[in-house]
């Protein structure tokens, strides 16, 4: 799961290009992967 400090990180990046960085990072995951780093295990544990 990944997860941010913003928007008291924007002093030291962009959101564009911390979202772009985490895309970097899960590119040669599986798209069930992908889901869960994005979404699914932040749905499933905070219950959203």
């Amino acid at each position: 799961m990944f997860e941010s400090n913003f928007p008291v990180d924007r002093w030291s990046l962009s959101y564009p290009v911390l979202w772009n960085g985490l895309k970097k990072i899960a590119a040669n995951y599986s798209e069930s992967e992908k889901h869960a780093m994005f979404y699914g295990t932040a749905a499933r544990v905070y219950r959203l």
